[in-house]
């Protein structure tokens, strides 16, 4: 599994399939964040600490929407 795997998963992986992500260097749990605003993502692993970010998404990604749901129901 590579990035690119990772980010297909991101946005469009179930939320069983996004739970399980980690980083494909290091196998460290990953941050993720969203900024529906300017469609920007950020991923960070917590292990090796490799940072990837990217803009212009075309669509919210599955992971951020699943955060929303939860933000709301709590």
């Amino acid at each position: 599994m590579d990035w690119e795997d990772i980010d297909d998963i991101l946005f469009d992986g179930t939320e069983e399939q996004i739970r399980a992500v980690r980083c494909p260097e290091c196998g460290g749990e990953l941050k993720l964040s969203f900024c529906a605003k300017t469609m920007s993502r950020e991923t960070r692993c917590l292990g090796c600490g490799y940072l990837s970010r990217g803009h212009g998404a075309p669509y919210i990604p599955n992971y951020a929407l699943m955060h929303i749901k939860r933000t709301k129901v709590s």
